[in-house]
Order: C-alpha cells, then sequence, then structure tokens
C-alpha cells in the first residue's frame, strides 16, 4: 500500500484505510475520502499503537492494521478483480485493457467494494418509476422520504459510501424489489432494473452475484455493454471503438458532457495505454 494523507490519497486506498479503521472500533464514514474525520481517527489509532501520530497511513500503520485484521484483510482481498480477469475479459471480448480499465477507474474510481458491500449509489427518481411499475403509488410513501423517493433526477440527495446502504434499507421496507433495482451495484454501476434483460433470474439473483466479488462485476459489465445499443450499434462496439463520446451518452446519459464523462473516459484510457507502453 502506498503511503496516503488527508487530501491526497486515491479513493480506493481511502475506503481500505477506513474500512480497517472502523473494524478497529473508531469511529470514521466508509465513503472514500480521506478528510478530518479519517484523519482525526487515523491518528487516535496511531496513538494508541504506540506509532508517530502523523497523520500519514504509511507502511507501519498499514501493517499494523493488517495484523489486527487478518480475516478482513483476506475476505477484503479475495473480492478484488485481477488484472488476468481485466485481460481474460479484453480478449474475450476484444476490446482493448486500456479501453476496460478506464471505464473502471472513472465509473467507480476503482473501489467496487466498501469492506465486505459492494459499492452503490441509491436513485431515488429510479425508485419512483419501479414503484409505480410495481402498481404502488409513490406519493403514498413521501411523507418523510423525500431523499429516497422523488419523480425526477436529484444529485444532491447522495450520501456516498456505506451510508447509501441506509437509503436502501429504507426503500427496501416500502418495497426490496423495486429498492433493489432502483440501486447501481459494483464497479461499473450498473443498475439492478437491466438484471433480467442481461440474463440473469430476477434482481435478486443479480445482487447476490454481485456481492461475491468484482469478477462478477466485471461480468454484470460485459453483459450490458453487449445486451445495450446506441445509434444502431452496440456499446460494445463503441468501446471497441474507443468513441468515448458516444459509449459516455449511451453508459452514463444526457448529462454526460456536464459531467465530462467522455473527457474522463478518454484521459483515463490514455493514462492506462501509457502504463501499457511503459
Amino acid at each position: 500500500m502506498q503511503d496516503i494523507k488527508r487530501g491526497s490519497a486515491p479513493k480506493r486506498d481511502a475506503v481500505i484505510l477506513q474500512v480497517f479503521l472502523q473494524a478497529c472500533g473508531y469511529t470514521v464514514d466508509v465513503d472514500g475520502n480521506f478528510g478530518p474525520g479519517t484523519e482525526k481517527a487515523l491518528r487516535q489509532f496511531q496513538t494508541d499503537q504506540g506509532l508517530i501520530n502523523d497523520g500519514v497511513a504509511g507502511q507501519k500503520t498499514w501493517t499494523r492494521l493488517f495484523v489486527l485484521q487478518p480475516a478482513l484483510l483476506a475476505d477484503m482481498s479475495s473480492r478484488w478483480l485481477s488484472q488476468a480477469q481485466i485481460a481474460d475479459f479484453a480478449a474475450r471480448h476484444s476490446v482493448e485493457v486500456p479501453a476496460v480499465r478506464a471505464v473502471y477507474v472513472v465509473e467507480a474510481d476503482g473501489v467496487g467494494f466498501l469492506g465486505r458491500q459492494a459499492k452503490i449509489l441509491f436513485e431515488g427518481h429510479v425508485f419512483w418509476r419501479e414503484l409505480v411499475a410495481a402498481g404502488k403509488d409513490p406519493r403514498a410513501y413521501t411523507a418523510g422520504n423525500g431523499d429516497i423517493l422523488f419523480p425526477s433526477y436529484t444529485p444532491g440527495s447522495y450520501k456516498g459510501g456505506l451510508a447509501e446502504y441506509d437509503r436502501l434499507e429504507r426503500a427496501k421496507a416500502i418495497d426490496e424489489r423495486a429498492a433493489l433495482r432502483s440501486a447501481s451495484w459494483g464497479l461499473f454501476q450498473v443498475l439492478g432494473y437491466h438484471a433480467e434483460t442481461l440474463g440473469y433470474a430476477d434482481v435478486f439473483d443479480f445482487v447476490t452475484r454481485i456481492q461475491q466479488d468484482e469478477g462478477q462485476h466485471l461480468e454484470a459489465f460485459g453483459r450490458f455493454i453487449e445486451a445495450n445499443t446506441y445509434q444502431g450499434k452496440t456499446l460494445l462496439e463503441w468501446l471497441r471503438r474507443r468513441d468515448w463520446a458516444r459509449f459516455a451518452r449511451a453508459y452514463n446519459g444526457p448529462a454526460y458532457a456536464t459531467n465530462q464523462y467522455d473527457t474522463k473516459l478518454a484521459e483515463a484510457y490514455a493514462k492506462a495505454q501509457a502504463q501499457v507502453e511503459g
């Protein structure tokens, strides 16, 4: 693990630090953001363990965390996506490895799991639609649920990290199937409502597999880009061509340009390509 500190930590590394600090009994949000709360917990851990209290997670801090939580380390590392899996996927789908890595990095910052739970975002506007499809009137459930149920896209509703599971659980209390279909899951943030069209028995089957490991996230991504089309071509074809604008429009929606999704993909691809050539 690399040295990380407040303000300069990759999300994946920050998540790992937060998960281990939490497992050791320290109060910290698992959200991938190395802010003041994470630094405070880290400094207290370092003090308690007789380490230098510098707020930097370096070799000694990482080693101590891993020694204290060996089962968690084994469980987390067993879920991670390997370079060999990415290479095999790329070969089977006739797409460049750096192109796959670009989506992997941009879509979820390379973070598929927050500890033992797959990373999710809960979409309240999708939940509204799914309740309607289930024959329920969403308006009957809006009281006290303004952050999980609304008729149109509301980005400010996200809490991020494991707090998204709090939103999901509240939605499940209203309708479990609709709630699971309304969350985007894993490394590639595939929405649950695609489950059946991607060949899963139902959304429960889909979620069960996604919660296994990041290899299942890659599998879902492959099914998604093969099954969905834009302007007469599959998303896989746009990915093969590295047509980032069309791929981004199809994968991320009409707001892709505002979010600079295509630009981020192109930059991530160039970085991954340079690493391959290096």
